[in-house]
């Protein structure tokens, strides 16, 4: 026979079965090193008192057998008779402990074997055939005399026991697997395609954070496949453009050269380049596994960064508050700063651009700003999806490819970092890169 292949009905009867077996186990131990040695020591006494009433009955002169019969009955509930009951007396078929103990007293007080009856006529009394002196007298006793019942008080325990263990072990596991049920339901609808519905963050700390984790990975995985959407979008979009030109450039050279429009497919065609360029650098970005690390200078990687800036010309400031070192990885360090930097470069025009660098609460904080024309507060967030610019008409010479400040994110969030983006007071563009466990070097340069 197969158990149910389910969690509930399984771990139910895990549960179930383990508690039963420890019932059954303290119930025998019970039965045997409680019960069954009161009862026999219940018995013993009993007999005692059966046997010593006999003897007594028989050293009585005839005058005052028929008191003491009677204070037998009403002090101890035993009969005596002299005579033999009415009906035929039959041996017990069926013994319970306690006649098992009585019969076995009794035979060891009277030296020879001796058996409880019943009769047909009183099937509650148990009868006792004493032979003592010359006589054979016949003591009872109502069945209500023995009292405790040790088989009865078992199996009663084993079944109150048992139906108790099944209803808490129901309860419990079903408030266990509940959860688990609903998380399986989410999963699977989550792999199905369909609108995924936040699970109750609620019931025990462990399937509360579950839930909560579950909704945190559904929620990046929409926010994946919205990415997926929109790098897809942009794509398309922006290859149709420069694919359009070239079209129109192919028509107009047919049966003559200009080197005009030979520059201009020329520029279309490093265009289409550098954004399938960019768009494979952002998939890597977003599969790339963890990379070495190692402690780098913040302060002369920046100086580093402005001198190779200022070889080209631009005007780079670089301002050193406090001086911090950090275990990071020192390519990708460069290719965030990089972005923003050109980023900054693209927007400031001729204007010069601060590269500041400050540590605080075990953070270093490098900040890129510029004197551009900032970002409306409402779309500081959207820059940083991919494909997202400003300019509504998507223009390469005033938007960019729209994948320089997607993949900082994509780069600050694979490794831990956090970017984050305001307009200043005196105008342009704050870009800052908070990057955590970073250590203050009063020794850096």
């Amino acid at each position: 026979m197969r158990l149910p292949n389910t969690l509930f009905a399984r771990t139910s009867l895990t549960i179930s079965g383990a508690l039963l077996v420890f019932i059954l186990f303290t119930g025998f131990v019970v039965l045997n090193y409680m019960l069954l040695p009161v009862a026999r020591q219940s018995a013993g006494d009993l007999a005692a008192l059966m046997v010593l009433s006999a003897k007594t009955w028989v050293e009585l002169p005839p005058f005052a057998r028929e008191d003491f019969q009677q204070e037998l009955r009403s002090s101890h509930d035993l009969i005596l008779n002299p005579e033999p009951p009415k009906g035929d007396l039959e041996p017990l078929l069926l013994h319970s402990p306690y006649m098992l103990f009585l019969e076995e007293a009794l035979s060891n007080r009277m030296n020879r074997p001796l058996h409880i009856h019943q009769t047909t006529a009183t099937p509650d009394l148990y009868w006792a055939i004493l032979p003592v002196a010359d006589k054979r007298l016949y003591i009872s006793i109502d069945h209500d005399h023995i009292g405790a019942e040790p088989p009865r008080a078992v199996v009663a325990i084993l079944l109150g026991a048992s139906l108790f263990i099944l209803l808490t072990t129901l309860l419990v596991v079903r408030r266990i697997t509940r959860p688990l049920e609903t998380l399986s339901y989410g999963v699977k609808r989550l792999g199905s395609g369909g609108q995924h519905q936040p699970l109750p963050e609620d019931g025990p700390r462990e399937l509360a954070e579950l839930a909560r984790k579950f909704n945190q990975l559904s929620n990046e995985i929409r926010q994946l496949l919205e990415n997926r959407t929109t790098l897809l979008g942009g794509i398309s979009h922006d290859l149709r453009t420069p694919l359009a030109r070239l079209r129109i450039a192919v028509e107009l050279l047919q049966g003559k050269e200009d080197a005009h429009l030979l520059n201009n497919m020329q520029q279309d065609m490093e265009e289409m380049d550098d954004l399938i360029t960019r768009t494979l650098e952002l998939a890597r970005m977003m599969q790339e596994d963890e990379v070495p690390a190692e402690a780098v200078n913040l302060a002369a990687l920046l100086k580093e960064i402005g001198a190779s800036y200022s070889n080209e010309g631009k005007l780079l400031e670089i301002r050193v508050e406090s001086p911090c070192t950090t275990v990071v990885n020192e390519l990708i360090l460069r290719r965030v700063l990089g972005n923003l930097l050109d980023n900054a470069f693209h927007h400031a025009g001729e204007k010069a651009v601060t590269l500041h660098l400050r540590y605080t609460e075990n953070k270093a904080e490098i900040c890129i700003l510029d004197q551009g024309s900032g970002i409306p507060e409402d779309q500081l967030d959207k820059v940083l999806q991919p494909f997202y610019r400003l300019d509504p008409s998507r223009n390469r010479g005033t938007g960019g490819s729209g994948l320089g400040l997607a993949i900082v994110q994509q780069l600050a969030q694979l490794q831990g970092w956090r970017v984050t983006l305001g307009n200043r007071p005196a105008g342009g563009l704050s870009a800052c890169l908070e990057i955590p466990d970073a250590t203050y070097d009063a020794g850096a340069s």
